[in-house]
């Protein structure tokens, strides 16, 4: 893959298309520098307080990605024993601000950003054990805790958020995106779908086997998952 270069201003939300296995999620990857065994990544990836990513040291590297809010294609968590919601949540924070969280400030977390069900129970709680989710549930934490514990990031780059979804949570998916994009305007946002039900999109880039390139046409959301409202939000 060869001749890709694009930029990601304030406030763009970018919707990054393309065939099966052309290299959407590498291109992530590379980002952040979490290159693919076997791959070499050339050129130059720029950012405007970081300088070049690939002159970092492992210091400098590690502050960069704390600015990152990263959502990866996989969800692990059933190889991961007894871990709890907590442990997937608090983790996040530290890494991103050096502060841990605890049960309360977890499930606080959880009702500032996720609907309870219609018995008023969490869809999980602080304490909840992700080995034992279904894959809708287990993708759902992931973007969650990535995007509710790093608000406040220079970039969020999401990897099909609406693996193994079904439509109530991928309305939810979507919404705790457009709610951290309302919430930090001068995010920057670089996601891979298929789906395309996300009504906050600003620009889409097709990546082909020749390079990268801006779609001319305007993006339009799908209405199989319903109509969101005005401000963009699923009921």
């Amino acid at each position: 893959m060869e001749s890709v270069s694009f930029d990601i201003d304030e406030g763009d939300v970018i919707l990054l298309s393309g065939e099966n296995g052309i290299g959407k999620s590498s291109i992530l990857k590379s980002i952040l520098r979490l290159e693919s065994e076997g791959k070499k990544i050339g050129g130059k990836i720029i950012h405007r307080s970081f300088g070049d990513i690939f002159s970092l040291n492992d210091s400098e590297l590690q502050k960069f990605r704390s600015r990152v809010a990263y959502v990866p294609q996989k969800d692990e968590y059933s190889e991961m024993g007894r871990i709890q919601v907590r442990d997937v949540i608090s983790n996040s924070r530290e890494s991103h601000s050096g502060r841990d969280m605890s049960y309360s400030e977890i499930n606080d977390l959880i009702d500032e950003w996720l609907p309870r069900r219609e018995d008023n129970r969490r869809i999980f709680d602080a304490k909840s054990q992700p080995g034992k989710f279904s894959g809708g549930e287990q993708r759902l934490l992931q973007v969650f805790s990535v995007i509710a514990t790093r608000y406040d990031s220079d970039l969020l780059i999401i990897d099909e958020p609406l693996n193994n979804l079904d439509f109530v949570n991928a309305r939810h998916i979507s919404n705790i995106i457009n709610k951290v994009i309302r919430q930090n305007p001068k995010m920057g946002v670089l996601m891979v779908s298929h789906c395309r039900i996300f009504p906050f999109i600003t620009k889409e880039l097709k990546l082909t086997a020749c390079g990268i390139s801006e779609v001319s046409e305007r993006y339009v959301c799908h209405s199989c998952f319903g109509m969101p409202d005005e401000n963009g939000f699923y009921k």
